[in-house]
């Protein structure tokens, strides 16, 4: 099987190399004995007796001896694995809880009164016990299946922490990593539909001590933890150096060797459970986050740094991971990493930061070390609290650090004597070496008189820059280098988007001197205000938008940006469901666009409804659009419409609402406009946001900072956008010149013009072409671009190139790169210069559906395209009679042969049969598996027989179909319908292809008889399939039954025969009952 050589095994191979023991029971046979996974029951999910063993000796005095009595671990145990009432995200938090701190009534060798018991002991990783185990076998009773077959589990001490789906692409299904995905939240009980539908499918409990699920097919492989969607499966690139990577013949390391070796590793795994793995409560879910490989990377080399420096200064640096990399929680994971390690555990830790609406959101994940976090709230608490000698975790405000001789003057007294404030210096607070000052968002408060403070406060403490963007180049770099050091770790924005931690940023200049030209059809037509004017050229704009005052903030120049602005949203981000920020240059610009927004979204409504054929769809969603403006109100004096707007927007809970998804259920969900002047710019997490229109001038590190808005991960999400109406984009390269070398290539990087995409686009059909080129089907573009009009030839060309798509390896490549064509096509529509791809976009949905129909392969779509594509090809195949939301026909449907017979060729016809016919005996397999082991067989005759004779093949297939439809024939030989399907088990597994020999045949029957007569006995008892000592007690006696006959090929087979046999009566339930 390719899925265990090529994937399972090389990864149980690594996992010894890694120290793990490993249990290997192969892939042929499902298991059906419980003992080989150190279980006394398949409904086990721990390996209870393994848990007794380690855990005694994990926690055994440093004489040796063991102390943990056998009722103190089976209330551990039981403390672990019982958790009713919870779901699964509390029962796991609950666990992980107890990984991290557990107890017990009394030491009784000691007398120590409630002593701590390591679960896990993390300090000595070699005194626990590292088991893998494939082919992880847990019955399900109750559920749509019999069991669940996860291929990998690893058990640290009986605790079942890791589950891996390995996948090959196989006959059915070409996407395999999506199907490991499905195939997890399936085990873990978690997929929507089948709640929906009251069924259960999993069994959530293999999953309470779960700290990451792998998916993997060789070349691929990430990690995601219980609550990952699918985009929220992260690869892992790190490898601590010396630690070796197995590789392939051609020399390359595939993801999974380099994962395996990055993260299962025991000691690594333990580190990244112990301090890398934290519960986030969100607006609307509690989610589970693990680290990733930068994250770990960044506090391994700080940790390293924290050990080997020998002077501050060889302590310090700066660690620069791009926005939206997660730089909040690296700071997170190398505090709760450093309050594990001995010899850093006593350090006082200090975070700053500059902004309240930062102080915030940094308190509220600092919260997840588990320490209280001190906010100092005034200058004079922080020369107090921050002198002691305490190892405690402090917050506070770099504003903090400013001394002058008037702040204990009243405001208008200062201003009434109107004298100069007299600055002091801040003095010593702490001259300990053990101090770590943790600055966030660096670069903002490098220099000055309060950094100066800071740093003669805690002269002699270790210094660690965060920061989002790159260093400043020439003088504006050296006050970071010289209070920090240079980098100790780099995550670029080049690898987020890599790595899919971040997506791609696209802009788009909407102003005269735009980079994008005619050719490509983008609209330009406003004024560049970045630029230097003439105070001549001012005044003709001015006079132009009939103003006196200032230009941005004209309300005719407003008006016609909202226009233009609210178009670019309808045509290109809300058919995906994304939303706006909309950056103004102040408070009355950003309440006069709230105003010109509104008019413009009631015009654009107006203008729908009158076409002719007005899309009703369309029509409700513009209707249920909504504006607000966030803004900070300095005093009592503010203007009227800007407290109405700012009051309207807090009592409709504007940013709560606006990051969340678009429901016509909930009226305020509709804000997909945030309007802004100087809030929201840094700092602000909403993955909903996917394009920003700026009309203020942006400068220096403020520019990344802010454009990172529209960078976060969402599913259907695949570039942010920046709508320049300012000038900006015209003036980039000068905007980005503030860094240096490799950092200016990486921030230029970041910002790619939307008219890059139109080669990408081009290049990615291209691929496409060539792709069916190569493989032999030469006419392909002249097919998609329409250029041969013959049905017939455009058939002949289908036909090819479904045929040459029978390779499973040729189907996943195809989907890939038309998946990749179409989101380009996507990201560049409505634009003109996507136009000549629309009717190749078409007739390649076409042909994906001919090849899911062909090949009953429901796992290959285009989901993975937004929504302006799918309509566009949906709309078409609709045209055509096919339905994409229909799944194949399958080979039992009443429009079976009606859809076979559309084939012009009987080749495409048979080989539509033979795969309907495939798909239906696996699918169907466990209810009868000689009959359909029986059909397959016959199906593999047919084709050896009479090979490419399509017609006879036709005929032949058309009578397996018949077979299939009509099932088992009434038996013969005294054998009753109820029992055939045993009878022939029984032959099969005990006697091969032959079955019953002549000579037993008698005994058999009556072996069947009584077997049967059993199991009628026995299950129909209310859920007896949920009770594993009834289900145990039936084992037993098909056990004995199988002894009783005195043959010895059943006796040789009777583990396997009974375990069989109960999966098939589970399968055939009803119609042993009836």
């Amino acid at each position: 099987m390719p899925e265990y050589r090529n994937v399972e095994k090389p990864l149980l191979d690594q996992l010894t190399g890694l120290g793990w023991e490993v249990i290997d029971q192969g892939f042929a046979e499902i298991p059906s004995d419980p003992a080989k996974s150190c279980r006394a029951s398949f409904r086990e999910v721990t390996l209870k007796d393994v848990f007794r063993q380690s855990v005694r000796a994990a926690n055994a005095l440093p004489d040796g001896r063991e102390w943990l009595t056998d009722k103190q671990l089976d209330d551990l145990h039981e403390e672990l694995t019982n958790h009713p009432g919870k779901s699964l995200v509390e029962a796991n938090r609950e666990v992980l809880r107890l990984l991290n701190k557990a107890t017990v009534d009394c030491n009784e060798l000691t007398d120590e009164a409630s002593p701590e018991v390591h679960i896990i002991n993390f300090e000595a990783p070699e005194k626990n016990h590292f088991l893998a185990i494939n082919q992880f076998r847990l019955d399900t009773p109750g559920g749509v299946k019999q069991f669940i077959l996860p291929d990998v589990v690893l058990f640290v001490n009986g605790l079942p922490l890791v589950v891996i789906e390995c996948k090959e692409a196989d006959a059915n299904a070409a996407d395999s990593m999506y199907e490991a995905y499905r195939q997890l939240r399936r085990y873990s009980e978690q997929r929507e539909e089948t709640a929906a539908a009251g069924l259960r499918e999993g069994e959530p409990r293999l999953f309470h001590a779960n700290q990451l699920m792998i998916r993997t097919c060789g070349e691929k492989a990430d990690f995601g933890t219980i609550t990952s969607s699918d985009e929220h499966y992260f690869a892992w690139r790190y490898v601590p150096d010396g630690r070796p990577i197995p590789c392939q013949p051609d020399g390359h390391a595939r993801e999974q060797e380099i994962l395996v070796a990055g993260m299962l590793a025991p000691a690594t795994l333990l580190d990244i459970v112990r301090s890398f793995a934290v519960f986030m409560d969100t607006d609307s879910r509690t989610i589970k986050v693990v680290g990733r490989y930068q994250q770990y990377r960044a506090v391994q080399k700080m940790i390293e740094r924290l050990r080997q420096g020998r002077t501050p200064r060889e302590r310090s640096g700066v660690v620069w991971h791009t926005q939206g990399s997660g730089k909040s929680l690296t700071m997170v994971f190398a505090i709760r990493k450093m309050r594990r390690c001995d010899d850093l555990k006593d350090y006082k830790i200090l975070l700053v930061n500059d902004r309240i609406d930062l102080e915030e959101q940094l308190g509220k994940t600092a919260t997840l070390t588990g320490e209280t976090v001190t906010t100092i709230q005034s200058t004079a608490a922080l020369k107090h609290k921050l002198a002691s000698t305490a190892s405690n975790l402090n917050m506070v405000m770099v504003h903090k650090f400013q001394e002058n001789g008037h702040r204990h003057m009243p405001g208008y007294l200062s201003q009434a004597l109107d004298t100069p404030p007299v600055f002091e210096a801040f003095g010593l607070v702490n001259a300990s070496e053990r101090v770590l000052i943790m600055v966030d968002e660096a670069h903002r408060s490098q220099s000055g008189d309060m950094a100066d403070n800071l740093f003669e406060a805690f002269p002699n403490a270790t210094r660690i820059a965060f920061t989002g963007t790159p260093l400043l180049s020439g003088a504006s770099r050296e006050p970071t280098i010289r209070r920090f050091g240079d980098y100790i770790d780099k995550y670029k924005l080049e690898d987020a988007v890599k790595d899919g931690a971040t997506v791609q940023i696209l802009y788009e200049g909407k102003t005269a001197e735009t980079a994008i030209n005619e050719r490509h059809e983008f609209d330009q037509k406003f004024e560049d205000l970045f630029k230097e004017r003439t105070d001549e050229e001012i005044l003709a704009i001015k006079k132009k938008y009939g103003t006196t005052g200032d230009l941005l903030e004209a309300e005719k120049r407003i008006d016609a940006i909202a226009v233009d602005l609210v178009r670019h949203y309808i045509d290109n981000i809300l058919p995906n469901g994304f939303k706006a920020q909309v950056v103004t240059s102040s408070k009355l610009a950003a309440v006069r666009y709230q105003r010109a927004i509104d008019k413009a979204l009631a015009a654009a409504l107006e203008a729908e409804t009158a076409k002719p054929q007005p899309d009703s769809e369309r029509i409700a969603a513009i209707a249920f659009l909504k504006t607000a403006v966030i803004l900070s109100i300095d005093g009592v004096n503010e203007r009227a419409d800007v407290l109405h707007a700012v009051k309207s927007a807090k009592e409709r809970n504007a940013i709560q609402n606006f990051k969340r998804a678009i429901d016509s259920k909930e009226p305020h969900t509709g804000i997909a406009f945030l309007i802004v002047c100087d809030r929201l710019l840094t700092g602000f997490d909403a993955p909903i946001e996917q394009v920003m229109y700026i009309d203020k001038k942006i400068k220096d590190h403020n520019l990344l900072q802010t454009i990172a808005r529209v960078n976060r991960v969402k599913k259907g999400k695949q570039r942010g956008y920046i709508v320049d109406y300012i000038g900006l984009a015209n003036h980039l390269r000068k905007a980005l010149s503030i860094y240096a070398g490799e950092d200016y290539d990486d921030a230029a990087g970041a910002l790619q013009d939307i008219s890059s995409e139109i080669p990408i686009l081009e290049s990615r059909y291209r691929r496409l072409i060539q792709f069916f080129a190569g493989n032999g089907v030469e006419d392909m573009e002249a097919f998609v671009t329409q250029e041969i009009t013959e049905r017939a030839a455009s058939l002949e060309i289908v036909e090819q190139a479904v045929e040459m798509l029978r390779d499973i390896k040729l189907r996943a490549d195809f989907e890939v790169y038309l998946q990749k064509f179409l989101q380009s096509l996507d990201i560049v529509l409505p634009h003109a210069a996507a136009n000549p791809y629309k009717i190749p976009a078409k007739r390649f949905g076409y042909l994906l559906a001919m090849v899911r129909e062909r090949y009953k392969d429901d796992s290959i779509d285009i989901a993975g395209a937004g929504e302006k594509v799918k309509k566009l090809i949906n709309e078409h195949l609709i045209s055509l009679g096919i339905d994409p939301k229909i799944p194949p026909v399958e080979l039992m449907s009443p429009r079976f042969i009606e859809q076979v017979e559309k084939h012009v060729s009987d080749k495409a016809k048979a080989s539509e049969m033979e795969h309907a016919i495939r798909k239906h005996c696996k699918i169907h397999f466990g209810e009868d598996p000689a009959f359909y082991a029986r059909l397959s067989e016959k199906l593999e005759a047919l084709i050896q027989k009479h090979k490419e004779d399509w017609d006879k093949l036709c005929q032949g297939m058309l009578e397996i179909r018949l077979e299939a439809k009509n099932g088992r024939p009434e038996p013969d030989d005294g054998i009753k319908p109820q029992e055939a399907p045993f009878y022939e088990l029984i032959g099969m597994i005990a006697f091969g292809r032959d079955g019953v020999p002549k000579a037993h045949a008698q005994t058999v029957k009556q072996l069947v008889a009584d077997i049967v007569e059993a199991l009628q006995q026995t299950i129909n008892i209310i859920n007896f399939w949920s009770r594993p000592s009834d289900i145990s007690a039936l084992k037993g006696r098909l056990s004995d039954l199988m002894l009783f006959t005195g043959i010895g090929e059943i006796i040789d087979a009777s583990e396997k025969l009974v375990a069989d046999i109960v999966e098939l009566a589970k399968a055939r339930h009803r119609d042993l009952v009836k």
